[in-house]
């Protein structure tokens, strides 16, 4: 006598999104030229939903890419770093528990980097994210009638940072179901609709992204400091792009004819929440960051660039 079957859902499953190992052709160029071009290791999450549209990402890119190969985007990135410490009380330092867990300095160190590189990254994906949403309802997005000083106008180098090794980001569908409840807390923690890229990096160290979740964020998530925080990065990102030589973006207007009425309207969307979620993810790496050595630390550029 058979009983009935019970299927239990996972806690989390991965959102829709095209990643780098399943990009082909002109998107793969682009998404390598995207991690070349702001010397990211990996291809921000925005991106990799917004691919699902077709037509945005190579126009939108092919208009960006030479507003943020200068020194002036890097600038704005720094800016927007430096401006995501929340006021009050420091975090725990998290070192202690995870000595406690077997964790050694060596392993500590890897982490340290690993948020080196995500707070790299997170910043020049704010100003990136914000070109393309300013640019695409028709605000201030850059125009050629802005001039930039020579030193600002230089051109970066290309290049992943430090030793040009990619992030690894585990797969919420293939991750262990303790990882998975782990990636579902952290989606949750900022009501957003995914584990950002940051915390699957972080999945590698489950018990540091268990830390960072309930020590280090859960007391300051959704706080007025912390909408405070968000609110005047993504003000800096929108003054900085807006003073882009070159508008940083297509708008939709401009792909009206070859997308329809529901793809402009989801790209509209997206574009709007990715502007929101990308500013929490920088605050919350960079609180990450801070618990572990500093506040200083945090918001330092790890992987200058010049020019």
């Amino acid at each position: 006598m058979g009983g009935n079957s019970v299927t239990v859902d996972a806690p989390i499953s991965k959102f829709p999104e095209v990643d780098q190992a399943d990009a082909r052709g002109e998107l793969a160029e682009i998404y390598d030229d995207i991690e070349f071009t702001l010397h990211m290791p990996w291809v921000p999450f925005a991106v990799r939903v917004m691919s699902l549209f077709p037509d945005f990402v190579p126009a939108a890119w092919q208009m960006v890419k030479p507003q943020m190969s200068t020194v002036y985007a890097e600038k704005g990135a720094d800016l927007v770093r430096e401006a995501s410490i929340i006021p009050g009380p420091p975090p725990p330092d998290p070192r202690p528990k995870l000595r406690a867990a077997g964790r050694s300095d060596k392993e500590i160190g890897k982490i340290s980097r690993a948020l080196d590189s995500l707070n790299s990254g997170n910043s020049k994906g704010m100003i990136l994210i914000t070109a393309w949403n300013e640019a695409w309802n028709e605000r201030a997005a850059g125009s050629p009638a802005n001039s930039l000083s020579a030193s600002e106008a230089r051109q970066l180098p290309r290049g992943l940072p430090g030793g040009g090794e990619k992030l690894r980001l585990i797969d919420p569908d293939r991750a262990p179901p303790d990882v998975q409840e782990l990636l579902r807390q952290a989606k949750d923690l900022l009501l957003h609709h995914a584990p950002m890229s940051d915390y699957r990096v972080l999945a590698a160290w489950p018990d540091f992204l268990r830390i960072a979740v309930e020590d280090i964020l859960a007391p300051v998530a959704l706080t007025a400091e912390y909408e405070e925080t968000a609110r005047r990065i993504r003000a800096i990102a929108r003054n900085h792009v807006a003073g882009f030589p070159g508008v940083g973006g297509v708008s939709r207007r401009q792909l009206s004819d070859s997308l329809s009425g529901p793809q402009i309207a989801g790209i509209t969307g997206v574009l709007f929440m990715y502007n929101h979620l990308i500013a929490d993810i920088t605050i919350a790496m960079i609180r990450a960051k801070q618990a572990l050595d500093g506040a200083s630390s945090a918001t330092e550029n790890k992987f200058p660039v010049s020019a």
